[in-house]
């Protein structure tokens, strides 16, 4: 977090504590009110790692935000290692899109090519035919892949928050009818 952040919180218990003392409460009181400062500093982080991928949608920054998720208890980490899995499992299919869709859609480039170094008179019908296929199946996947993709970011935020929400004990009060 930035010194402004970091300054800003401990301003906030600053706070919280003197009215705490106009209230007549003792500092244990006050502490207890409050809560396990350790727990609370994993929330924090975690609120503001959440923070930084709205900010910022970048694989570290959902990976540092996932990592902060787990520290809050054992059945996060449980349920976020079984995404990982999930992912491994999926990932020789993102794998074969990732290097698929770019070659598809430079296809007619590379029969271009091939059409200088073996000649144009080599290319068949078909063969121009099957790469003007790659090129509008290749360009549809990819706009295809843009918008998964941003969907998965939401959801990845909006499981974070919930998982965040849950850890706070007050996913009940946020999401009410």
């Amino acid at each position: 977090m930035s010194e402004k952040e970091k300054k800003d919180i401990v301003n906030e218990y600053i706070i919280h504590f003197t009215e705490g003392k106009r209230e007549n409460k003792s500092e244990e009181e006050i502490s207890k009110e409050l809560g396990n400062p350790v727990d609370m500093a994993k929330k924090l982080n975690a609120a503001y790692a959440i923070k930084k991928v709205d900010e910022n949608k970048s694989i570290r920054s959902m990976f540092i935000a996932l990592l902060s998720i787990m520290g809050l208890g054992v059945m996060n980490c449980i349920i976020s290692i079984m995404g990982f899995f999930v992912l491994l499992i999926l990932l020789p299919f993102i794998l074969a899109y990732i290097i698929g869709v770019p070659i598809m859609i430079v296809s007619p480039v590379i029969l271009i090519v091939m059409g200088f170094i073996n000649g144009f008179s080599t290319i068949e019908f078909e063969e121009v035919f099957e790469s003007v296929k790659g090129f509008i199946i290749g360009s549809f996947l990819a706009f295809l892949g843009y918008y998964i993709g941003k969907s998965f970011v939401r959801l990845f935020i909006k499981y974070l928050r919930w998982n965040v929400s849950i850890a706070r004990g007050n996913y009940y009060e946020e999401n009410s009818f």
